[in-house]
């Protein structure tokens, strides 16, 4: 009878060793991915987004202060787990500056750069494409001094 249970035992625990065992991406995983996206630059700081599904699409908002005369470098990066794909826009006093999303070509980047022209406030605003549930990092990082 011991020898029954020890084999079942066995058995067992080899399955349960062997099992495929899937793992969502943290939002720490995808600040390393997006760090290696944003590739030679100074990472500043990131941005974690998590929004549920809506009509019109939740925005998150963040506000950063940039200096004049520096390339900074805004990269984003989606979770595999999510089907939402994040869009980030820059402003600057309600003007668009840039965006990683073009409507009009339908062009989505992975991370867009700006020359700050004036030191000052600006917008970071963080949605997803069509009002679908998201997860999502975006990172600022300093390219360089001009």
């Amino acid at each position: 009878m011991k020898n029954i249970f020890f084999a079942f035992f066995i058995t067992t625990a080899l399955m349960l060793g062997f099992a495929n065992v899937s793992k969502a991406q943290s939002e720490d995983d995808l600040v390393e991915i997006c760090g290696m996206i944003a590739g030679d630059a100074t990472f500043l700081k990131d941005f974690r987004i998590r929004l549920d599904a809506g009509d019109p699409p939740p925005i998150q908002r963040f506000s950063v202060i940039l200096r004049k005369g520096i390339k900074y470098r805004f990269s984003v990066c989606n979770s595999k787990d999510y089907e939402g794909k994040v869009v980030l826009q820059l402003l600057d006093n309600n003007r668009l500056l840039a965006t990683t999303y073009i409507v009009a070509t339908g062009a989505d980047h992975p991370s867009i750069e700006y020359v700050c022209t004036r030191t000052g406030a600006y917008h970071l605003f963080f949605n997803f494409r069509d009002g679908k549930p998201g997860l999502a990092v975006g990172l600022l990082s300093l390219v360089e001094t001009m």
